[in-house]
């Protein structure tokens, strides 16, 4: 083509087709998972009087040969609001579980210097199934 502006704009720019350009889309920061619990969850108070729970899910990777060994991947999952405590109280490991959140970064000064890790701050999570049943129970914190 002779004129460049003809083109559709996902093709002017190298953007594969059906995408949108950064112009055109806001930034978006979410999160869906479901696996299974490895870590139970547990309360921290904090300085201000709220509390943290923080608990961690395994994730299955559909396999691949290229690492045959990792077959999931452990993520943190952390939460502010004070009804995420409850909801995930009676969590066990084993139990499967959907988390809906944001990737956050958090930073820290260590013996070592500072230090970062990734974290999913949880925004709504259920149990949908128990480890040692069948049983779906359906709980969000909005």
């Amino acid at each position: 083509m002779d004129n460049p502006s003809a083109l559709p704009s996902s093709s002017r720019r190298g953007t594969p087709a059906g995408w949108q350009t950064c112009e055109e889309v806001e930034h978006r920061n979410e999160i869906l998972l479901a696996g299974r619990v490895i870590a139970e969850p547990s309360v921290r108070e904090l300085h201000n009087g709220g509390q943290l729970v923080t608990w961690r899910i395994a994730v299955n990777r559909p396999s691949s040969k290229r690492r045959p060994r990792q077959e999931a991947d452990p993520i943190t999952c952390v939460s502010f609001h004070r009804d995420m405590v409850e909801l995930t109280r009676d969590w066990r490991i084993g139990d499967t579980v959907q988390v809906t959140g944001a990737l956050r970064r958090r930073f820290w000064r260590s013996v070592h210097g500072a230090a970062s890790v990734f974290e999913v701050e949880a925004k709504t999570a259920r149990r949908v199934k128990a480890a040692d049943s069948s049983a779906v129970t359906s709980r969000g914190c909005q």
